[in-house]
């Protein structure tokens, strides 16, 4: 109440200009009340105040940051204020101009951003990695910072700060800094993770099969290839490598060349490999049948190559001065102009590897003197120690020297026979001489080999096994050689080392395995080995050999010889193979014939050659029976005297006739010398105890004689003889 008199009292004074009463004192007004004020950390640059006061008669003064007060009225704005702190300042005024106590209000504007981070460290924009670790920074410190990952909404994060377990594909961090009242911009960074690795490259170029050099080139390819990684071989240190390799002195032998292609991220995609052999090696060539020496035509050739790499491909001839062209064996010549020819042959390899040496062969061709032809012959190679030659002349009544291993020429007569050869190489030669004029030799080279090969295991199973299967490996003692195999109690039969056997049972068995070389020599002791299987059971397979043909009989003609049999009564026969020795010391070994016929015809037969044949069935399983043995000795067609009889007077020699024969030779030896040669017309012929032979005198005496009979054809002056016939020996007592 007393307020309200002072005031008006002061009121009536200021109207009417009256003083105040003297000794009046003022009441200040109440201080402002701020109802509204900005945030005391404000990121605007406005800031408004709402104020008032208790006293509604006032009226109001404000300042801003000590500028001055001035007359204002609530809401007060201010406005575009700087980033800093401020202070507003209002105060009262009543009537009387009294002024109230200062109301004050504090605040910080920060209406400015901070700027966006600087990401520092980064993946690289395409890795195969499936972390990712990155670093950042702001130039305004003391901010936070806010990250997220493709997306996924911001999140509070720290420097440095790392994502694993990424999927393949594009991928986007974003990072931004804010400090107490503002956000800066985002700072973003986008990289690919690439885990894929490229494919296998494709080979464009590069050696194949076999080649002949030692340098070797490879171009490649791959469409999402960077870069590739190479290697030779076993190489385990590949290097690196842009689309091409080149390796030299690469060496003979089988190579495999491997390229893998890296993409940009490093993925390394799988291997393509090109696999090739170098091979320098020419082939070897070999002529082994040519004319003789001497002919009065042309002449034919065979020949073969030999190659441990590509193998022979192909063969180029050459005669005399030609150039060298394709060609097979045999290769025919035939009407050449007379003199000398020489016959050239090269084989050339898989690798085209050309022999540079090529086997040659020179001969003559002569159509005025005498030329001699063989007409029989051994072969190359024979573990027979006797031989008979047959020749003729293109001159009709001529006559023959010969000449056996460069011994002098002396007369002789066709047929020629040579007994107890000794093993080694032998040469026959033979000259014709017509109206006193001799023609040129020709000559035959063969070799006697009657020494058998030596068989040698080189691997097996161990002694006692506890495996059904077996494997051997073998080798013998002469290059060139076969082999045959027999399990346990069954026959021989053809094999190649290795050998293996499986599904055997518990118990004992035994491998053999003998050799059998280029002449039919069959190692008479055929080399085994025996081992015991246990804890495998009863066998699986099927061992037990069938049993042998039965009623194997033989029919011997003139060239003709044919085996018959019936098979056996196995349910699982299956067929037969035939074999042959031709030396009684050797068993029959070589193969003639293999098949489900009931009957052998050998239509080249040479009846004046022992022969032992063997057959042997077989079931469906391969088990080989013993055999059933059929023996043609030398003296098959031999009538009289019977082989190595006992004679106590001189007999008479008979044997079987041959269809289309004009006439007979029948030869007779004693310590190795030819003592007699006749030409009976009718199959047979006398002998007396006493005779003469090449201006000689003969008489029966002691010991062993050795006879042999060929067929004539045609006229005796121009006689044609047939292959021996037969051949016999019988002792004098």
């Amino acid at each position: 109440m007393k307020r309200r008199h002072l005031l008006a009292a002061v009121a009536a004074a200021l109207v009417f200009g009256a003083p105040a009463a003297s000794g009046m004192v003022l009441d200040q007004p109440p201080v402002p009340t701020i109802d509204a004020a900005p945030p005391v950390l404000s990121s605007s640059p406005d800031a408004t105040f709402v104020f008032s006061d208790a006293d509604p008669g006032v009226t109001f003064s404000c300042q801003l940051d000590g500028g001055g007060f001035t007359a204002c009225s609530s809401p007060q704005t201010f406005s575009s204020l700087a980033d800093d702190s401020h202070t507003f300042e209002v105060k009262a005024v009543d009537l009387v101009a009294t002024e109230s106590d200062v109301a004050s209000w504090m605040w910080t504007v920060d209406a400015k951003a901070p700027p966006p981070p600087t990401i520092d460290s980064t993946p690289a924009q395409l890795t195969s990695s499936t972390s990712a670790t990155f670093a950042f920074s702001d130039k305004e410190h003391g901010v936070a910072f806010f990250c997220q990952l493709d997306g996924g909404g911001f999140a509070s994060c720290s420097s440095p700060l790392t994502y694993s377990g990424l999927g393949e594909g594009a991928h986007t961090f974003d990072v931004k800094a804010a400090d107490q009242m503002n956000e800066s911009t985002v700072a973003s960074y986008g990289w690919t993770v690439d885990t894929t690795p490229p494919g296998p490259p494709s080979i464009d170029s590069g050696p194949s099969g076999f080649v002949a050099s030692h340098a070797s080139s490879f171009t490649f390819s791959e469409a999402g290839a960077a870069a590739f990684v190479c290697w030779l071989d076993a190489d385990e240190e590949a290097s690196s490598c842009s689309g091409s390799a080149s390796y030299s002195n690469v060496p003979d032998g089988s190579h495999t060349f491997g390229v893998r292609a890296l993409d940009a991220v490093g993925n390394l995609g799988p291997a393509s490999t090109r696999q090739w052999t170098v091979d320098t090696t020419a082939p070897s060539t070999t002529i082994t049948e040519g004319p003789p020496s001497v002919t009065s035509g042309g002449g034919t050739f065979k020949f073969s190559g030999d190659d441990a790499g590509a193998g022979v491909a192909g063969y180029e001839c050459r005669l005399d001065a030609e150039a060298f062209g394709p060609c097979t064996s045999p290769k025919v010549y035939t009407s050449l102009g007379d003199g000398q020819h020489t016959f050239y042959v090269r084989a050339h390899d898989g690798a085209g590897n050309v022999d540079p040496n090529p086997a040659s062969l020179t001969w003559t061709v002569d159509t005025v003197s005498a030329v001699v032809t063989l007409t029989e012959k051994p072969p190359l190679v024979t573990n027979t120690r006797s031989a008979t030659f047959g020749f003729v002349s293109n001159k009709s009544n001529s006559s023959y020297d010969c000449s056996l291993d460069g011994a002098p020429f002396a007369a002789c007569t066709s047929p020629r026979a040579h007994t107890a050869l000794a093993d080694g190489t032998h040469t026959f030669s033979v000259r014709a001489t017509w109206l006193g004029l001799p023609g040129p030799p020709i000559s035959y080279a063969w070799r006697v080999d009657t020494v058998p090969p030596e068989t040698a295991i080189a691997s097996g199973p161990p002694a006692a096994s506890r495996d059904a299967s077996a494997a051997f490996a073998f080798s013998s003692s002469e290059s060139e050689s076969t082999f045959t195999c027999r399990l346990d109690g069954a026959g021989f039969v053809p094999c190649t080392s290795p050998k293996t056997y499986s599904g055997l049972g518990d118990g004992r068995h035994t491998f053999s395995v003998q050799a059998v070389d280029a002449a039919g020599n069959v190692d008479l002791s055929p080399v085994a080995y025996a081992w015991q299987i246990s804890g495998v059971g009863p066998p699986v397979a099927d061992l037990k050999p069938p049993a042998n043909v039965t009623k194997l009989r033989r029919n011997i003609g003139y060239g003709r010889l044919q085996l018959r049999w019936r098979k056996p009564r196995d349910s699982d026969f299956d067929h037969v193979n035939v074999y042959v020795s031709t030396n009684p010391k050797t068993p029959p070994r070589k193969l003639v014939y293999g098949g489900k016929r009931l009957s052998y015809t050998d239509r080249h037969f040479k009846n004046g050659q022992y022969y032992r044949f063997l057959v042997v069935s077989y079931d469906r399983a391969a088990n080989a029976s013993g055999g059933r043995p059929a023996l043609v000795p030398a003296s098959a067609l031999l009538r009289s005297p019977r082989n190595a009889s006992v004679v106590r007077t001189a007999p008479t020699f008979r044997w079987a006739g041959v269809r289309g024969a004009s006439f007979y030779n029948i030869q007779l030896y004693y310590g190795g010398s030819k003592i007699l040669s006749a030409w009976p017309h009718k199959p047979r012929q006398l002998l007396t105890r006493r005779w003469s032979y090449g201006g000689h005198r003969f008489s029966l005496a002691r010991g062993i004689y050795v006879w042999y009979v060929w067929p004539g054809f045609g006229p005796r002056a121009k006689a044609r003889y047939g292959q021996l016939l037969g051949q016999g020996s019988f002792r004098v007592r």
